[in-house]
């Protein structure tokens, strides 16, 4: 199984479509040598032939909280995240200014250095394990708030983005791509 690469023409990383941690350690060689297993989950990295050691790589992956960790492959850097845009942010400034690689990961992995990113998360982690292990009632209901928060969040997204789609139509039609609409108000609206 090879991973892909897949160049980003808007800024200087390369992504490495995600692959099960089984076909990463296949793929991880060192000079024909099998590598040193991997730590905490993380999979080796790929060999020369997918991924040239000059460009630094960075996995990208959840925890069992669904906190997102960006952490390099060799280990010197990582940190744990409430998004996942804060993450792939963390990767690309210890990358500068060459940029780098990012590989997400599908499976669940706990960080295994000290913790560079949000100083909140874990003391977050450490909350929702002792709710969850106390008040398994209220650590339900508290995700099932939060999910309906997503949800609620969803819905709201997509009405806004109807009613731009609905907008931009009205304008197209109205005033045949020459003239945009900046008001709420109807009294600003150009007389034919």
């Amino acid at each position: 199984m090879n991973a892909l690469l897949r160049n980003n023409a808007f800024s200087k990383e390369t992504i490495i479509e995600p692959v099960p941690s089984a076909a990463a350690v296949r793929l991880a060689t060192v000079k024909g040598e099998r590598a040193i297993q991997a730590s905490q989950g993380f999979p080796l990295r790929p060999n020369l032939q997918v991924l040239s050691e000059a460009i630094p790589l960075f996995y990208i992956c959840q925890n069992r909280h669904g906190f997102w960790i960006a952490r390099d492959a060799e280990g010197w850097s990582g940190g744990l995240f409430l998004r996942r845009q804060s993450a792939l942010r963390f990767a690309r400034r210890k990358s500068l200014p060459t940029g780098c690689a990012i590989m997400p990961l599908g499976e669940t992995v706990e960080l295994d250095i000290e913790n560079q990113g949000n100083h909140i998360a874990v003391p977050l982690g450490i909350a929702i394990d002792f709710v969850t292990r106390r008040a398994p009632r209220l650590a339900a209901f508290i995700g099932m708030m939060i999910a309906e928060w997503h949800k609620l969040v969803a819905e709201i997204s997509s009405a806004l983005a109807g009613q731009r789609k609905h907008r931009a139509a009205a304008e197209r039609e109205l005033f045949h791509d020459q003239y945009w609409l900046s008001s709420k108000s109807d009294d600003d609206l150009p007389v034919s």
